[in-house]
């Protein structure tokens, strides 16, 4: 089902204004937000190098979610959906839940969006961390939650687009 019959600007990509380890400190001041703030339609941004971003495309493609535009948190902020950017509009893609848990960046209670076992092995690992940067706009944290993986995180910005 299209939530929109115009066809979206491809995911936006990030000046370098920021190193990942500026993000990640600059993560750890904000705050988390609450479920009832959380409801909306988020356009995605990618932060980081060039090249990493490039990267990051590709992976997202290779794992089902060529054209990832962003999320769609429904009211009560306890469930959603990714969304992709295809012909005929934004689709919503993979579905999520949002459960409260501890940041693997800074230790505190943050919110985190997840991935029950019906869609599929290659999104249970992934945790997204979530923190308002500013009025309409989430900082979030990416990382799998793997022995070896779960302590690098990788930044993404979430806009909050108009209702």
């Amino acid at each position: 089902m299209s939530l929109t019959t115009q066809v979206a600007p491809p995911l936006a990509l990030a000046p370098e204004h920021h190193t990942l380890r500026e993000w990640r400190l600059l993560f750890t001041r904000l705050p988390t937000p609450t479920r009832e703030a959380l409801p909306g339609r988020y356009r995605a941004e990618l932060l980081g190098p060039a090249w990493f971003q490039g990267l990051a495309l590709r992976l997202l493609g290779v794992l089902g979610m060529r054209g990832w535009w962003g999320k769609d948190i429904a009211p009560g902020g306890r469930e959603g959906a990714n969304l992709v950017n295809r012909v005929g509009g934004i689709w919503r893609a993979v579905p999520l839940v949002i459960r409260e848990g501890t940041s693997r960046v800074d230790g505190r209670t943050s919110l985190q969006v997840e991935y029950t076992p019906e869609v599929g092995r290659q999104w249970r690992p992934w945790v997204d961390e979530l923190r308002w940067l500013e009025g309409r706009t989430l900082l979030a944290m990416t990382h799998l939650e793997l022995p070896v993986l779960r302590h690098l995180t990788v930044p993404f910005l979430l806009h909050r687009e108009p209702a």
